[in-house]
């Protein structure tokens, strides 16, 4: 059966979860399905790659360079989104991270003397460790979704756990992990060079990064810190940190308070393709349980160090298919990405078998397969 499932969204930002739904909603147009996204917030480039793959992407936020503010937002997003069902009259809804599942949430509410919304079932994503909400949201939240038919997908039991203790029922949460796409290795050089140019650096440099929102339970001030230990007594590393957030002044002025500050940069609207330039990937928190982007370094053969813990020991093996530091400790990211610079074939190794557990463990196919057993389940249930 092929189902017409309309997706939400907050922008079209390139990494992070936008990349999962990108993997996800590919496979599901190749194998039939009619499949329309819905950009609620910021848009900021036209998305070739998605009406490449017969995808059919509608913005509507009419303030479509802004971030959504979550309920000031609603009162222009909700009745364009309704609309929208209204037009699509889609088999699912399904709502994909962040501020987009409680707008969602808002919009898919019958609502009285008003025309019923032609859907059949709404589904949520959540990729990352909820943040303890305040109270009137928290309950608003739980009663708009208590429907026993309404199921929030989660890659890892950690953030299971969680929703459960803000009040979620366990019925409601399925856990389907998150998978990469193996690159192409002709484009890791061509990836590398434009990245290069585009932040003014040598050619010869060394370049570690990491993409994260900027906020402070990412952790990013550790991996400033570990920057400027690094370039003590290496001028040619730089650090380069990927993603926007509401704590990009305050890092920026962090980062220039430091001896390091020419060895920092900041990259807000990445190409997709950016991680492939790098020659380290930082991960420092855990806050984003089975990271997609930590998944795309190791399949893109991409040396990874990532604080250790749920959601990263299925993934980072120390000194076997990366390397795992204690949390908060800045001085380890530094030592092994030193070693990894002065020991390149002991880094070969290391790369290649971290490409091979991402693909064997975490196959695109698994999460695919996930999704539509669950899209699958809904009808036969109803």
């Amino acid at each position: 059966m092929n189902y017409r499932i309309l997706f939400t969204i907050e922008s079209l930002f390139e990494l992070g979860p936008v990349e999962e739904l990108k993997i996800l909603t590919g496979a599901l147009s190749a194998r039939g399905h009619e499949i329309h996204v819905a950009i609620l917030g910021e848009y900021r480039a036209e998305p070739k790659q998605w009406t490449d793959s017969g995808i059919k992407v509608h913005v509507l936020n009419k303030d479509d360079r802004t971030p959504l503010h979550s309920f000031r937002d609603s009162f222009s997003i909700i009745p364009e989104l309704r609309k929208l069902i209204h037009a699509l009259s889609p088999d699912l809804v399904h709502a994909w991270c962040g501020q987009a599942e409680i707008l969602t949430l808002i919009a898919t509410q019958n609502v009285l003397l008003a025309r019923p919304l032609p859907f059949k079932h709404l589904i949520s994503t959540r990729l990352a460790i909820p943040r303890e909400l305040g109270f009137t949201h928290q309950v608003l939240e739980n009663q708009l979704g208590d429907s026993e038919s309404f199921t929030t997908v989660v890659p890892h039991a950690s953030i299971k756990t969680k929703l459960i203790e803000y009040g979620k029922l366990e019925s409601q949460i399925q856990i389907i992990a998150n998978s990469t796409t193996p690159p192409n290795p002709a484009e890791k050089p061509i990836a590398r060079e434009s990245l290069r140019k585009k932040l003014g650096l040598p050619q010869n440099s060394y370049l570690a990064g990491t993409v994260a929102p900027l906020v402070h339970r990412s952790r990013l001030k550790d991996l400033i810190w570990a920057t400027d230990l690094l370039t003590c007594i290496r001028q040619d590393f730089h650090f380069l940190i990927i993603g926007s957030g509401s704590q990009l002044s305050r890092l920026q002025r962090f980062a220039s308070l430091t001896e390091a500050k020419a060895h920092i940069h900041f990259l807000s609207h990445p190409e997709s393709s950016v991680i492939q330039g790098l020659d380290f990937y930082w991960h420092p928190h855990l806050q984003e349980p089975l990271s997609g982007n930590l998944l795309s370094a190791m399949a893109a053969e991409i040396p990874s160090i990532a604080v250790y813990g749920e959601g990263t020991q299925e993934i980072i093996r120390h000194q076997e298919t990366g390397f795992a530091v204690n949390f908060g400790a800045r001085d380890e990211f530094a030592r092994w990405t030193k070693f990894l610079i002065e020991k390149p074939e002991e880094s070969q190794i290391l790369v290649q078998q971290g490409r091979q557990l991402v693909e064997t463990a975490f196959p695109v196919e698994s999460m695919v397969d996930g999704y539509l057993k669950l899209y699958q389940s809904k009808f036969e249930s109803k």
